[in-house]
């Protein structure tokens, strides 16, 4: 069953709506009914999350690095920070792995952008996060995710938020950063999958990371 619900993620758009977590514990019969329908992958994450909390996300993130222990730290503030700002965690584990896909918390690009999610110097301390240190790695996350929220609520579209997140407005900061909010959701997609795929890992039925 776990495997059913894993494969049936693919080409299904992020939505950005994050209700109160609980999950719902429910029969075979209803879970089996309710595949036989349309199957909105968001509320699956949601359940998984509210039920594993961090740990499908951690598992994911060690794929990218060899510390565990910051690869559990950054599950831990992702989520933290996706329900502060009502979307998916796996939409802000997307954006992380676009930025830095190796998890370098001290990496700083050609443009001044710091940390796993590249946040530009001058946003330090406007967000109300417990650190102003950018290289620290619930910091980066905290700011980073304020950041795209200040611009998701302006704009109240994930792609346009995105745009601006990356700095691709009015001008051309990065190389082709038109495609930066395809390349996001697409990589937020994957991240999902994989975090579907974690009742089954525990019930030793996917071994594959």
């Amino acid at each position: 069953m776990a495997l059913a619900l894993a494969g049936l993620v693919g080409g299904v758009e992020l939505t950005p709506a994050l209700p109160e977590p609980g999950f719902r514990a429910e029969s075979r019969a209803t879970l089996t009914a309710r595949l036989e329908g349309p199957v909105d992958s968001a509320e699956l994450e949601r359940d998984l999350v509210a039920r594993f909390q961090h740990r499908p996300l951690a598992r994911v993130l060690g794929g990218h690095t060899r510390d565990l222990g910051k690869a559990e730290r950054i599950a831990r503030a992702i989520v933290k920070e996706a329900r502060r700002l009502r979307v998916e965690p796996s939409l802000l584990a997307g954006m992380l792995l676009t930025e830095n896909a190796r998890l370098e918390t001290r990496s700083v690009s050609s443009q001044g952008a710091i940390g796993l999610m590249q946040v530009m110097h001058f946003h330090a301390g406007e967000y109300d996060c417990d650190s102003n240190e950018l290289i620290q790695v619930e910091s980066n996350i905290c700011h980073g995710s304020r950041v795209f929220g200040q611009y998701l609520r302006r704009t109240g579209d994930v792609r346009r938020a995105l745009l601006r997140y990356n700095g691709c407005v009015a001008g051309t900061n990065t190389p082709n950063c038109r495609r930066y909010p395809s390349k996001v959701l697409r990589t937020a997609r994957t991240v999902r999958y994989q975090l579907l795929r974690y009742p089954a890992y525990r019930l030793g039925l996917d071994s594959v990371p």
